[in-house]
């Protein structure tokens, strides 16, 4: 495959045609599959035999070229396309769930009769006539001479090609476009269309929707894109745990099947899993590396089905097929133990929809751990009571928690794509555990007391509002201000007398929390704390809500009246 395409096509037009054309069809095939958008186009056009080449592109590469570049500039593409990868586009584009999308038929029939009546034909000699049927039916509304409505014929004049079936056209778009493919209907097979006409006489919409959908399916399953319950399989819980290699399995591709390429699109996003693609990449069997490609292919078409992903929407399709590159590498991660080696045996006998199932199931494995946090005491398996978490803390478990569990970072929810994720969210689990236990411990404090305390003439004034900060603060304060670590409102005029207690002004006048503070709390939690996993835990705990602190508080300059309702970290009493 060519490495760089400009090293190869010169800058002028004439020469750049001349080169292009002397290469083999595969490799022109190459160039034209290594490019996207407009770019795809401009090669393909380079060729002396463009229907040569268009016709040799996967059926979901023509699409995406269509839908990337725009319809509109793909009508020579389009008119040069096989029946087959006419039929996908439609296939792909025309619906909305089970139901035709009105609006992209008629755009459609539309694109149809512009790339000429010889495409138009070939689309009519080569489509189920039950789909042409739909089609039509969404727009026509048809009569015979035998029936009963033609009571208006002399005031709104009747659209007929053959004098027996007589044609209403719901709009005048409606006839703009369907009048003129009718004629050709006709032309092409006169005898078809009038059993055509007969069958939108007779037949109900919805029945014809049905078969059609029915029809689009079993078209789109010879693709390699499944019913919505066998794509959900993917994401069956397979224990990761349980894995002990030596999972051998018999490809049911022939060497010849798996020597071909799997899809151009989904391959694109492999460096999505860095480790994954590494592995990947040192696979040198020609026939390995064609059942894996197309192993991936079956995958990512699966996860576009049982997201319920619209196929005519591609930042969606590529946001899927991204997820599936994440779990591929967590789970080749995690069951390698990032070992080199190790991967290259697994990749090498372990089929791909398995190994994304187990990079799946190591997020599942952390949604349980969540649950039984849930299940502890402080939590007491409601979910209500997570509100006492900080942010970003309840985002993040909330994401956990989550049927599909996903990692929030940076104000977004994300999916788990490697290992340093899923290690990082599960020493978060534990963080939570540790800080409730010590709170529940220290403070003989829960949700159901918080829930009952009187919080009249405070700031926060609902216990919504009180979170593991505003209660570790509090009962900071009150211990530097009584000697005691309790969580008991600061009445509003010691919070100055705490300010200064607390703060020295850095070189800008900000306050800054004293190193002897610091300490103090530092030594307090070691002594409490024999478990260093744990001990670590609250120590982070400690930074978070001191750093909370010189942010609400570092700035209101010394000796100013401190306003409760525009700072938060402390429950204050007026």
């Amino acid at each position: 495959m060519v490495d760089d395409l400009s090293l190869i096509l010169p800058e002028d037009k004439k020469e750049a045609e001349r080169v292009f054309n002397s290469l083999a069809v595969k490799n022109q095939l190459d160039i034209v599959l290594r490019a996207r958008d407009k770019e795809r186009l401009h090669y393909l056009f380079l060729s002396e035999h463009p229907e040569r080449l268009i016709q040799e592109l996967p059926e979901l590469e023509v699409f995406l070229t269509v839908k990337e570049a725009g319809e509109k500039d793909c009508l020579d593409l389009i008119s040069l396309t096989t029946p087959e990868q006419f039929q996908y586009l439609l296939d792909l584009d025309l619906w909305k769930r089970d139901q035709l999308d009105p609006e992209k038929v008629l755009h459609w029939m539309e694109i149809l009769l512009e790339s000429g009546e010889k495409k138009a034909s070939q689309f009519i000699e080569s489509a189920d006539i039950e789909f042409i049927a739909l089609l039509l039916k969404k727009f026509l509304h048809v009569t015979t001479m035998e029936g009963e409505h033609l009571e208006g014929m002399d005031r709104i004049p009747l659209f007929t090609l053959d004098q027996y079936h007589f044609i209403h056209f719901r709009g005048k778009r409606t006839r703009e476009i369907f009048e003129p493919f009718l004629q050709i209907l006709c032309r092409v097979d006169r005898g078809s269309y009038q059993r055509l006409m007969d069958s939108l006489v007779m037949e109900f919409e919805s029945e014809l929707e049905e078969t059609g959908y029915r029809l689009r399916n079993s078209r789109l399953a010879d693709y390699g894109f499944p019913d919505f319950e066998e794509a959900l399989e993917i994401y069956r819980f397979v224990n990761p745990d349980s894995f002990a290699g030596g999972e051998g399995f018999s490809p049911v591709m022939s060497r010849d099947e798996a020597g071909k390429e799997g899809s151009v699109f989904y391959l694109a996003f492999r460096n999505e899993g860095l480790f994954f693609s590494s592995a990947l990449s040192k696979i040198e069997d020609a026939c390995e590396q064609g059942r894996l490609k197309q192993e991936i292919t079956a995958v990512c078409n699966k996860a576009i089905v049982a997201e319920a992903i619209d196929l005519s929407n591609i930042a969606a399709m590529e946001r899927a097929v991204k997820k599936v590159y994440h779990f591929l590498n967590l789970g080749l991660q995690y069951l390698s133990k990032e070992d080199e080696a190790r991967s290259l045996e697994i990749l090498r006998s372990l089929p791909m929809q398995k190994l994304f199932q187990y990079g799946v199931s190591t997020t599942l494995l952390l949604r349980r751990k969540a649950e039984s946090i849930l299940q502890e005491p402080w939590f007491s398996n409601d979910q209500e009571n997570l509100v006492f978490l900080d942010p970003p803390h309840l985002e993040k478990f909330e994401g956990i928690l989550r049927k599909k569990p996903a990692l929030y970072r940076s104000g977004v929810y994300e999916d788990f794509s490697n290992l340093q994720d899923l290690r990082e969210a599960d020493d978060f689990l534990e963080f939570v555990s540790a800080i409730s236990h010590f709170l529940e411990k220290e403070l003989n404090l829960s949700p159901a007391y918080l829930k009952e305390m009187d919080l009249s003439g405070c700031y926060p004034g609902d216990w919504r509002e009180i979170t593991f900060s505003t209660i570790f603060l509090t009962s900071t304060a009150n211990q530097i201000l009584k000697g005691a670590f309790r969580f008991e409102a600061i009445g509003q005029a010691r919070v100055k007398d705490l300010l200064d207690r607390v703060f020295e002004r850095d070189a800008q006048g900000k306050g800054v929390i004293k190193m002897e503070i610091k300490n103090g709390l530092k030594n307090w939690l070691d002594s409490i704390e024999g478990d260093e996993a744990k001990r670590q835990h609250l120590l982070a705990f400690q930074d978070f809500c001191l750093d909370l602190f010189e942010v609400e508080y570092g700035k209101i300059p010394p000796g100013e009246e401190v306003d409760p309702r525009f700072v938060k970290g402390l429950l204050i009493r007026k």
